[in-house]
């Protein structure tokens, strides 16, 4: 067999100090805040785990008096207001470091409320001066802050693995169109993927992110920039999610906690961490595609959870794309335990998106548009919203006119 081409390129290394993983490891928490220098830590989370407060209690016990507030106010697709109204909470308090404690809407809140801080963000319009502007195939413009951000820890409960890049989302609800920033400063300090916080997850939440990390698997090994390195993480990041997100998702379906349960249920969930953080440990080198491109503007206009976005988006978009990327979706199949002797790439392809849409039934998450209120009338705003941003550009097969996409959309309804 011929050697496989490789692109010329380079990979840039995370710039996380320290990721913690495994049953206890918070108890690290306060030493961590000691390391980076802090004495008032700020956290940001939502309203469902600070109504919880088990769980938040915790933290704050662990920090003791080096807890220096608690915004609680952070929004799915994290609007702008919600960004805002955190930095305002966090310069208040005179914060020296950020605890993002939740899933996606607090961590890209706290990566938001780092830029704004440092580049002294106070309005909208000042924040606008930000965002990614991107124009399929190829316009790109990134702006970056220029002043250092506060350190940031990020603290799980889901599996939508946002705390390991340097991107954060955030909506604008007049364009509703959700927006992409970056920077240098944007990676967190330290990640800690504890399973005893994700007690309280709720169950449907649990397992949409859990896809949206298999998304971030399956679009890293068909994108145009997949290389060897991430390709190993990505296929068995997929493989541990396959084997352990229905256990640990059954168990939080029962309505106990997973600490109420014996060990093997807390040992599904930490897998399921980890495999999390291998799905998007190279996500600033190997870009993602359609998928999460769609999905991004599903949520700002129509309001579809993250996760969920791609229980609906990511088959079709596997079916999409077959016609270029079956060699590599034959290799999905095997890692989600598919025996594909026999098969061509084709039928292996065909294999893999019927098993990904029975691991979705299984775990009774809805995946049509129609379940969550998106109707045709939707379509031509989220996809010509889509075809900004800039992800879309490393889909495997390239997008010949806005109408394909429609198409798309509609096989989803």
């Amino acid at each position: 067999m011929a050697a496989k081409q490789l692109i010329n390129s380079s990979f840039s290394n995370s710039r996380i100090d320290k990721v913690y993983y495994g049953q206890g490891c918070l108890a690290n928490l306060p030493a961590e805040v000691d390391r980076l220098g802090a004495s008032r830590a700020f956290i940001i989370t939502g309203n469902s785990l600070m109504k919880q407060g088990t769980l938040l209690s915790r933290i704050q016990d662990l920090l003791g008096d080096r807890c220096a507030g608690v915004f609680s106010e952070t929004k799915q697709h994290v609007p702008r207001e919600s960004v805002l109204a955190a930095t305002r909470a966090a310069q208040k308090a005179d914060a020296d470091l950020l605890i993002s404690f939740g899933g996606g809407s607090p961590n890209d809140t706290a990566k938001l409320v780092a830029l704004c801080m440092a580049e002294n963000v106070t309005s909208a319009e000042q924040l606008d001066r930000y965002r990614i502007r991107f124009q399929y195939p190829d316009q790109l413009e990134v702006p970056t802050p220029e002043n250092p951000c506060l350190p940031h820890i990020s603290i799980t409960t889901t599996l939508s693995a946002g705390e390991f890049t340097n991107f954060a989302g955030s909506t604008d609800p007049e364009r509703k169109i959700k927006d992409l920033y970056t920077g240098d400063d944007l990676w967190v300090s330290a990640a800690f993927l504890d399973p005893e916080v994700t007690t309280a997850t709720p169950s449907w939440l649990w397992a949409s992110t859990g896809i949206r990390a298999v998304d971030h698997a399956i679009e890293s090994v068909c994108s145009k920039s997949a290389m060897p390195f991430a390709d190993a993480l990505a296929l068995e990041a997929l493989s541990m999610l396959f084997e352990h997100l229905p256990t640990s998702t059954k168990y939080l379906e029962s309505g106990k906690n997973l600490e109420s349960g014996n060990g093997e249920d807390l040992a599904a969930a930490a897998n399921c961490q980890v495999a999390a953080w291998m799905s998007f440990h190279a996500g600033t080198n190997v870009w993602v595609g359609l998928s999460h491109g769609i999905g991004h503007q599903l949520g700002a206009r129509a309001n579809v959870p993250h996760g969920v976005t791609s229980c609906i988006m990511l088959p079709r978009v596997m079916e999409y794309n077959r016609s270029v990327s079956a060699p590599q979706q034959r290799r999905l199949a095997e890692a989600m335990g598919i025996q594909t002797s026999g098969m061509s790439d084709d039928e292996a392809s065909i294999a893999a998106v019927s098993a990904l849409e029975d691991l979705i039934d299984r775990l009774g998450i809805p995946r049509r548009l129609r379940d969550y209120g998106v109707s045709r009338e939707d379509f031509a705003p989220i996809v010509q919203d889509a075809m900004e941003d800039m992800v879309v550009a490393f889909n495997p097969r390239p997008i010949a006119n806005q109408e394909e996409l429609v198409e798309l959309l509609e096989k989803a309804l």
